[in-house]
């Protein structure tokens, strides 16, 4: 008698994609990141690059940098093949085609990886930073700060911040820290908006240390101090942010940080600011 076809696989019932913080994948409510730093990797340059085909040529620089080994081309579909079975078991178990696979599939001249609506922590933060600026032009203030943080409870630590040092991701890590600074310092103008500014003074300040150099931080810190009815702490906090700016890269602070000074020096800003982009009256 004739075995039996096997089942159809239908894969996983649910993948989760973490790259805002360590990497990570969820298999149907376990984990199962790959441990091999290659094949963390790999999987890291894939998801970077979700639903689009990637190369074969740069999967390897990105692996080996400008030294990729004789057996570069092998070793990665070594890897790839590991990857399948950790996203699909029930796919590698039935013996099917690996170019076929539901989820890393085999392109004309390299791989892509198929990543669905919400399943990628990077796609969900996008959404709802972009929610969040809609949002603000539209006057909303109040529920664009609650999407921006939102968007920030995504965030673990640094981006792939397993991964920072290895071969060309560095770039791509840069620029998705990039992003999250950017949500942060739209949601403390949300809440500056709102005059809700005394309640961020302590992460305005942490801010300020972490990083030194972004203006922006220091006149959000100036302004909520200022709406905390706390000026000598305003006009001090931008003395030594001018300090700081002066002695480490040799110029005055720019307009929007002079006008934070002025606010502070004339008693203003001590109830409301209005987010620059806010065009209706912040609730």
């Amino acid at each position: 008698m004739a075995a039996s076809p096997a089942p159809a696989s239908r894969g996983p019932r649910t993948l989760r994609f973490q790259v805002l913080g360590p990497l990570g994948v969820v298999r149907d409510g376990r984990p199962c990141t790959p441990s091999a730093l290659k094949r963390r990797v790999l999987l890291a340059v894939l998801l970077l690059s979700a639903n689009r085909p990637v190369s074969v040529g740069q999967l390897i620089d990105e692996l080996w940098s400008s030294r990729p080994p004789r057996s570069a081309v092998a070793t990665l579909q070594m890897y790839v093949s590991g990857l399948r079975r950790a996203l699909d078991p029930a796919h590698s178990a039935a013996h099917r085609d690996a170019r076929s696979h539901p989820r890393l599939s085999t392109e004309l001249a390299g791989y892509r990886l198929r990543v669905r609506p919400g399943e990628l922590d990077l796609e969900r933060f996008r959404t709802l930073a972009s929610t969040g600026r809609r949002l603000v032009g539209e006057g909303h203030c109040g529920q664009a700060g609650l999407a921006f943080r939102r968007a920030l409870s995504l965030c673990r630590g640094r981006p792939l911040s397993d991964l920072g040092t290895v071969g060309m991701l560095a770039p791509s890590i840069t620029r998705l820290a990039e992003e999250r600074l950017a949500v942060e310092r739209e949601s403390y103008e949300t809440a500056l908006c709102q005059g809700h500014g005394p309640l961020v003074i302590g992460e305005l300040k942490e801010q300020c240390v972490r990083h030194p150099l972004q203006e922006t931080f220091h006149e959000q810190l100036v302004l909520a101090l200022c709406q905390a009815g706390r000026r000598a702490e305003a006009l001090a906090a931008y003395a030594s942010a001018r300090r700081l700016i002066v002695g480490e890269i040799g110029v005055e602070p720019g307009p929007a940080l002079r006008a934070a000074q002025r606010a502070a020096l004339h008693d203003q800003y001590l109830v409301t600011a209005r987010h620059p982009r806010c065009r209706a009256t912040p609730t």
